[in-house]
């Protein structure tokens, strides 16, 4: 069955942090099968220039193919510029998120389930839900 999944990596994290884009840096992407042996194949080929990536979350997914889903996080989230951005060596596809609008996002979410809207403090996890409902 193939899956969206969310990877991160603590280095490139780090990085972000340092430069000043965002510690939130992830990357989205489709798997047929299970996501871990996707986050392998992104540590041996050393995406983005980096081995450290682990994952953040998966969902199960049905009628989306990798195409759709690059295009969809492209238009719905900001991407980092892999000619701005060299350290990225050439990649296309790290997303970086805005912990505001994360953080508003679940509070409005919890208000609207009538429960307790306590800004939460974030954990990858809900940095990948946030990616993936937003993309499908």
């Amino acid at each position: 069955m193939p899956i969206v999944y969310v990877a991160l990596s603590n280095i490139m994290q780090e990085w972000g942090a340092d430069v000043g884009v965002s510690k939130h840096l992830y990357k989205v992407g489709y798997a047929e099968g299970d996501p871990q042996n996707a986050i392998k194949a992104l540590n041996n080929e050393n995406f983005a220039g980096h081995s450290d990536w682990s994952l953040a979350g998966s969902r199960d997914v049905e009628g989306i193919d990798a195409e759709t889903l690059t295009q969809r996080a492209c238009e719905r989230y900001n991407v980092l510029d892999p000619l701005y951005y060299p350290r990225l060596k050439g990649v296309k596809d790290i997303i970086r998120l805005d912990q505001r609008k994360v953080e508003a996002h679940i509070v409005i979410k919890k208000t609207m389930e009538g429960q307790d809207s306590k800004v939460p403090k974030l954990k990858p996890v809900d940095m990948s839900n946030f990616l993936i409902e937003g993309i499908l």
